[in-house]
């Protein structure tokens, strides 16, 4: 899609990817997709892996990625093909959006710029 456009609430529709995990696509294309994820407490997102790199923000709760803790505000970015499942004590809300290795290269490059 190559204009800008706004999703409205009551416009998402969530598609169920686990026990007490829902997902609803927010941009999506032939490799390229932005998610919002709401997990309820207990929630498992499906062990799964990625063609390209992913980025996950939290945007409230707390959602567990193997032996990691992250909480609301956290970042994490997984590299491609990394095969991983992400679960919830609490509930959570995240942020997800693919990442090509090239834009995963030229963030870092742009944060290093910085130093």
């Amino acid at each position: 899609m190559n204009k800008s456009y706004i999703i409205r609430r009551d416009e998402q529709n969530s598609i169920q990817m686990g026990d007490g995990v829902y997902l609803t696509y927010l941009r999506k294309s032939a490799d390229k997709y932005s998610v919002f994820v709401k997990m309820l407490p207990g929630g498992v997102f499906p062990v799964h892996e990625h063609a390209g790199g992913e980025e996950i923000f939290v945007v409230d709760g707390e959602v567990s990625y193997g032996q990691e803790k992250l909480y609301q505000g956290d970042y994490f970015y997984c590299s491609r093909g990394l095969s991983h499942s992400i679960t919830t004590d609490k509930g959570c809300s995240l942020l997800i959006s693919s990442v090509t290795e090239l834009e995963a290269k030229t963030f870092s490059e742009q944060i290093q710029n910085r130093k």
